[in-house]
């Protein structure tokens, strides 16, 4: 049996059980670990990008926290 008599039972097992939805799950979901059941466009849209401005969610965070601990020790000391 050569290489070109499996891909033509490969390709005659996909044409006699796979439906349009198995195609589309196999172009949609890729079988790679990374994007943990997620379609391409999903991963497309929730990846970490790059900000221009630096660190902005890790400094307002600061900002907040520090804010959050001085109401704290406010209330506290009253």
């Amino acid at each position: 049996m050569s290489t070109s008599d499996i891909f033509r039972l490969d390709a005659s097992f996909e044409e006699a059980y796979y439906d349009q939805y198995d195609y589309y799950n196999l172009r949609e979901y890729p079988g790679h670990a990374g994007g943990k059941g997620r379609s391409k466009k999903e991963i497309e849209l929730n990846t970490n990008r790059h900000c221009p401005a630096g660190h902005e969610r890790k400094i307002a965070e600061k900002y907040h926290n520090s804010q959050m601990k001085r109401r704290r020790t406010k209330s506290a000391s009253s």
